[in-house]
């Protein structure tokens, strides 16, 4: 099982690709390197770094990505058909749900909760102005270009939002123990399909929370 460890900040976290001289050099990485169901094309890495403070959780994508396209505009949208990196988490080892942030390359995001694929509650435009996600690509959609090589998505999770959003009460701390999986989806050409922790069944699927991984809260 992949496990991976989220430092605690005492710093302000900059919401965007910035790396170096910022909070986010503090932070572990992890990769997004398993393609359960690859057929052809070019492997593309993904990186994640993760941090927390006691008001938020800060999540920074890497893509390596020389097809990036996006066309979803509206809030849970269908942002997994285009250029797109996700989180499903389960706030704590026991929790009955989870969470799935999905964004794609221009900062359009779908968010919803629920302890399947089915039924999922999703986000309202009230409560995800609370929710910030910015992505690298400065319009709103995205055609594929020759010039295509990287792009990036940061996002703040306020502890506060997530708890009035799924009903439970998040507000994590040391020793504390998430369960989660985190996926990249290619976009109009390869798709790619890659997770963190590994996923066995025969077509792509990541509404799996029995093949999520640990994060554990520094």
């Amino acid at each position: 099982m992949a496990e991976y460890r989220i430092n605690k900040t005492t710093h302000e976290v900059s919401v965007d690709g910035r790396m170096a001289e910022t909070a986010w050099a503090k932070a572990e990485t992890l990769s997004i390197e398993r393609y359960p169901w690859y057929d052809a094309g070019r492997k593309q890495p993904t990186t994640v770094r993760l941090l927390y403070d006691d008001r938020a959780l800060y999540l920074q994508f890497q893509c390596d990505d020389i097809h990036s396209s996006a066309k979803a505009t509206e809030l849970n949208g269908p942002v997994y058909l285009d250029s797109c990196v996700e989180m499903f988490a389960a706030p704590g080892p026991d929790a009955a749900g989870y969470f799935n942030l999905e964004a794609n390359c221009c900062g359009t995001f779908h968010m919803g909760f629920g302890a399947g694929r089915s039924g999922r509650k999703l986000i309202s435009a009230e409560l995800a102005r609370g929710v910030t996600v910015v992505g690298s690509e400065p319009s709103p959609t995205k055609q594929e270009s020759p010039q295509d090589e990287h792009w990036w998505l940061a996002a703040k999770l306020s502890f506060d939002v997530l708890s009035e959003f799924t009903g439970l009460e998040i507000q994590p701390h040391a020793g504390d123990i998430w369960r989660a999986n985190f996926y990249r989806c290619g976009g109009k050409t390869d798709d790619q399909y890659a997770c963190w922790n590994p996923i066995s069944v025969a077509k792509p699927d990541f509404h799996r929370p029995e093949c999520f991984g640990e994060l554990h809260f520094a």
